[in-house]
């Protein structure tokens, strides 16, 4: 394990232990959308719009490297963030992938 991976494991444990206190206090309301106030809607639909963003990246990341984004995707749509988390996590310990993205490289110059 890399520390990359340390930290997203730490970030994944951290979200699932809220998640799993959610649902055993909530139960089935945690799944249920009564928003009483704009803002909160508001909120939502910013935290949807990203995880769309993320599963599309997830889909063309995993297809490019001859792998399968659909379960991550599917616990996604379930569970929010532990779907690309745990996708991440397994991702940067693949030592075969590509770097996501590479520090100090430099853009290409205009002609």
């Amino acid at each position: 394990m890399n520390a990359k991976q340390l930290v997203v494991g730490i970030v994944w444990f951290g979200f699932a232990v809220l998640t799993i206190a959610i649902f055993a206090v909530e139960g089935s309301k945690a799944l249920a959308i009564p928003y009483p106030r704009l803002a909160s809607i508001g909120v939502t639909v910013d935290l949807f719009i990203e995880l769309v963003l993320v599963s599309i990246w997830m889909y063309f990341d995993a297809r490019k490297r001859g792998k399968s984004a659909i379960p991550f995707i599917l616990v996604a749509l379930v569970l929010g963030s532990l779907g690309p988390l745990t996708y991440l996590f397994l991702r940067l310990g693949d030592s075969r992938a590509e770097p996501i993205f590479r520090v100090g490289h430099r853009p290409l110059e205009a002609r």
